[in-house]
């Protein structure tokens, strides 16, 4: 009986103290991140059989067991990955709303001031202090995009880093859970579970998912595996792979993140990774910090380009024509001119290339180009318009590119009709296209496709980055911004050589300089990449600034009507890019002479047009420029249109430029420069607002899940305390027992001796 008893009392002696030292435990990681309560599972062994029945053996400790719900634990896992994508992306998009709605610091109260300082020059056009202050706020202007770009490029530099930094978190992770899933398999292989290594692991896939979204699957020997993006593996097993911010294939500049096995690296689509703080980081770049960029260098392609031409619409103190008040890389030109001469099925077509010569950034004027061929050796004429400076090349020179009045020209075939004048204007060139680093390499002779072009109407182009990409016949445009496709059937060759065969989407003319593409290849165009960099003011003399009308109306005095004629307007410049903003024609002196009262004829040097009805109030349009006669004009009444001089200095084209401000220009003629930038920061402070209650609900929801979780998991110092008491008995009765037992044998030998 006394061994019996002491084995019984041993027992219990030994589960109260495993109870007490478990108990110890808890309570010194009461604090510890991911710690699971722990808790003795004992019973008691199988009874021995004696002739009065079954005896007791005691107590024996089955297993430590923590406290743990696999589902609890992954709620508490998914809303911390979303926890940490909201709180990535609120952090992030907060510097952008911050910025651009600053109402001192950001564009709208700079855009205002530059245009006050334009209303100003209106009112008083001939005052120097007056242009000289259109030209402050000019470089003020200019100043407040380059500091938006620069700004918006650290920032992009900020997400780079710590795509970084998050990526390289990933994969340490990675290595870590796969080290302790090989602890675990070990160790689990004599039939009890390690506890603490279960915690620490499932602590690990906690703090993973405050990187990105993972999820994992138990395995049957107790390891885990862990697959992030589409079910990109992460761990299996033992094994760990890695992940790595890199630059993308399609943009040196951009980092992507890239899965790698061995030294193959596959990058993961931005689309694929969700949660945590690379999705948060992801998603703010793509749908916030791009559409930012590309708002404010639209803007500045818009405002630069339309003010320059209306600014080479007027006319400067000098009695020159007006040049370009913004200065910006220009593109060269492709030009497809077609010709419609009598009889109406003759028609002509003239290709021709119109470029900057190497190391030369833009020019200030528009040009024309005439062609007669009655004068042999100099059939064509190139006229700088803004000066009038002519210069005479022959049919044959022009076929081998030769650079005239800055420029270099090349009529690469066709024939323009005899005495017919055109207009060309130099574009803003597209920012910069790059080529993707997995498209076929050219094997020599062949060159690597090329693909460049420019600006073509600034009333259609989007806030957006595009990729081209080309399926061995035909192309496929993609506006990053909305995913929206526009197919394009291919030209010869699948080959882009001129306008005639060229990409034209949102306002973009695109075609291939050198090279053909193969089957495959993809090409990213940033549009107005480095546009505000690039920007400048080109005036240096204040005099230059075109305020004035190149052209005025006259009455000639003998008139014995009472026909009166307003003041002539130049036609409103196209925002076609590569149009001449006037009619090279525009300053030709023309006589409008009545006929008859209801009759008139218009007279441009030695051609006379056929007599024209008149009525009251009528407009006549001619050469670019429109000009109303009220009143009844008698016969032989003559009025004009001549050059204007620079005694003139009036202010009617400052007026025009002024009116650029409310002028609806963007997006096809639905905003203004103010209204677009508004609408920008209206769009980001509303995603702002999204984001930060997202953000704020998830925090609760995260809360919940851990108070859930912890409902069941977490160490309660109390109940700790109270078990501390209730094992202390135990211990004390087990001693107790043990004690008795001896004394029991102690009297038994007594007897016995």
């Amino acid at each position: 009986m006394g061994a019996s008893v002491f084995g019984i009392g041993l027992s219990g002696l030994n589960a109260a103290s495993l109870g007490l030292s478990t108990t110890g435990h808890n309570i010194a990681n009461a604090n510890t991140p991911g710690y699971s309560r722990q808790n003795v599972k004992q019973s008691a062994p199988y009874p021995q059989y004696t002739g009065n029945g079954f005896t007791g053996l005691g107590v024996r400790v089955d297993t430590v067991q923590r406290s743990y719900d696999e589902f609890l634990t992954k709620q508490v896992q998914t809303a911390t990955s979303q926890d940490s994508y909201y709180g990535t992306y609120l952090a992030e998009i907060k510097q952008v709303d911050n910025l651009v709605a600053d109402p001192a610091a950001g564009v709208s109260p700079v855009l205002q001031s530059f245009f006050s300082a334009v209303q100003g020059m209106a009112t008083n056009p001939a005052s120097l202090p007056a242009r000289q202050s259109l030209m402050s706020n000019a470089q003020g202007l200019v100043n407040r995009f380059q500091v938006f770009d620069q700004r918006l490029s650290e920032m992009r530099a900020g997400v780079n880093g710590n795509l970084v930094s998050a990526a390289d978190h990933v994969t340490a992770l990675s290595k870590q859970i796969a080290q302790i899933n090989g602890q675990i398999a070990v160790s689990s292989s004599g039939g009890q579970l390690p506890n603490d290594l279960l915690d620490q692991r499932d602590q690990m896939v906690l703090d993973l998912n405050t990187l990105v979204k993972a999820t994992s699957i138990k395995q049957s020997d107790g390891s885990i595996n862990v697959f992030i993006g589409n079910g990109q593996n992460l761990v299996v097993g033992g094994t760990a792979y890695a992940i790595a911010a890199k630059p993308s294939i399609s943009d040196p500049q951009r980092l992507s993140i890239v899965y790698t096995q061995g030294a193959i690296d596959a990058e993961i689509p931005e689309t694929m990774l969700t949660g945590g703080q690379l999705g948060g980081l992801l998603e703010y770049r793509s749908k916030v910090l791009d559409s930012a960029q590309n708002s404010i260098e639209r803007m500045a392609v818009v405002l630069g380009q339309t003010f320059n031409a209306q600014m080479r619409q007027g006319q400067d103190l000098y009695g020159n024509m007006g040049t370009n008040f913004f200065d910006y890389p220009q593109g060269n030109v492709s030009l497809m001119h077609t010709v419609v001469a009598p009889p109406a099925a003759n028609v002509s077509s003239t290709f021709a290339t119109v470029s900057l010569p190497a190391g030369v950034k833009s020019v200030a004027s528009d040009y024309s180009l005439k062609y007669d061929p009655t004068i042999p050796g100099n059939e064509y004429v190139i006229t700088r318009l803004s000066d009038n400076v002519s210069q005479s090349v022959s049919a044959a020179s022009m076929g081998t590119g030769p650079t005239v009045l800055g420029l270099t020209w090349n009529v690469v075939a066709g024939t323009m009709a005899a005495g017919e004048k055109v207009g060309v204007s130099m574009p803003p060139v597209i920012g910069n296209v790059l080529s993707n680093r997995n498209n076929t390499a050219a094997i020599p002779p062949a060159v690597a496709p090329v693909l460049g072009g420019y600006i073509e109407d600034v009333s259609k182009i989007q806030a957006s980055d595009y990729e081209v990409f080309y399926d061995g016949t035909d192309y496929q445009v993609t506006r990053q911004s909305d995913g929206q496709r526009t197919q394009i059937t291919g030209g010869v060759g699948g080959q882009f050589a001129n306008n005639a065969n060229s990409i034209v989407v949102d306002g973009l003319r695109l075609s291939f300089s050198q090279g053909t593409p193969t089957a495959g290849d993809r090409f990213t165009v940033q549009p107005y990449a480095g546009f505000s960099r690039s920007l400048s003011i080109k005036p240096t003399d204040p005099r230059v600034i075109a305020a004035g009308v190149p052209i005025i109306s006259n009455t000639q005095r003998t008139n014995t009507g009472t026909g009166k004629i307003s003041q002539v307007s130049v036609d409103a410049a196209s925002t076609i890019t590569t149009q001449s903003a006037v009619n090279p024609a525009l300053k030709n002196p023309v006589t409008i002479t009545f006929a008859s009262p209801t009759t008139y004829t218009l007279t441009d040097g030695a051609t006379t047009s056929a007599p024209i009805g008149y009525v009251a109030g009528q407009l006549i349009s001619f050469n670019g420029w429109n000009v109303k006669i009220d009143g009844q004009p008698a016969q032989g009444d003559k009025f004009s249109i001549d050059p204007g001089t620079s005694l003139d200095a009036d202010g009617r084209n400052a007026l025009k430029l002024g009116e650029l401000q409310s002028r609806k220009i963007i997006d096809g003629g639905k905003a203004n420069y103010q209204e677009a930038y508004g609408q920008m920061v209206a769009v980001i402070g509303a995603k702002t607002n999204e984001v930060a209650i997202m953000s704020t609900a998830q925090i609760e929801v995260r809360k919940q899940a851990e108070i859930s979780r912890d409902s069941v998991s977490a160490v309660n110092l109390d109940e700790e305390a109270a078990n501390l008491l209730r094992y202390q008995q135990a211990y004390q009765a087990s001693s107790k027992v043990i004690q008795i037992a001896q004394q029991a044998f102690d009297a038994i030998v007594r007897i016995g001796g």
